[in-house]
């Protein structure tokens, strides 16, 4: 064989490894973006409900980490972890469980994210089943001390 069609061999396999590892960052990247998406809805759906919803509370039943360990930074630079909570409503709630997914600050994993804690929430009056921390009586970041 010739220097030029080994050449052509091996800068082909070149493209094909380059090409897979590509499409394997771009894989990593959907994932990370919709697993992310996920954990901030809850957020934005709070956002959008306002003072339609109807304040609420619920108890924690269980708790579990975001399936691929996601953490993200807080709005102070803390390390916000990605959790799934499901939540045992009151017997005035029409529904009895609901599943909130959302972003809370490390400091407070331990005091939110056990069995038997109480998460006060806003509940969409239309769907009750999607509810939204309400973050001024459950905070779920630790402000920054001011100096």
């Amino acid at each position: 064989m010739s220097m030029a069609l080994w050449e052509q061999i091996l800068w082909s396999v070149f493209a094909v490894m380059m090409g897979g590892a590509l499409l394997a960052g771009v894989a990593v990247v959907v994932t990370a973006t919709r697993e992310q998406r996920r954990y901030t809805q809850e957020r934005r759906i709070g956002e959008r409900m306002g003072p339609a919803g109807v304040a609420t509370h619920g108890v924690v039943a269980q708790v579990r980490r975001s399936e691929h360990q996601l953490t993200s930074p807080g709005t102070h630079g803390q390390c916000m972890v990605a959790l799934e909570f499901t939540l045992q409503m009151p017997p005035s709630s029409p529904v009895p469980t609901v599943v909130l997914r959302t972003l809370v600050d490390e400091l407070l994993l331990p005091r939110l994210a056990v069995p038997g804690a109480v998460l006060h929430l806003m509940q969409d009056p239309a769907h009750p089943d999607v509810v939204s921390v309400d973050r001024q009586r459950t905070p779920l970041e630790v402000a920054p001390a001011r100096s």
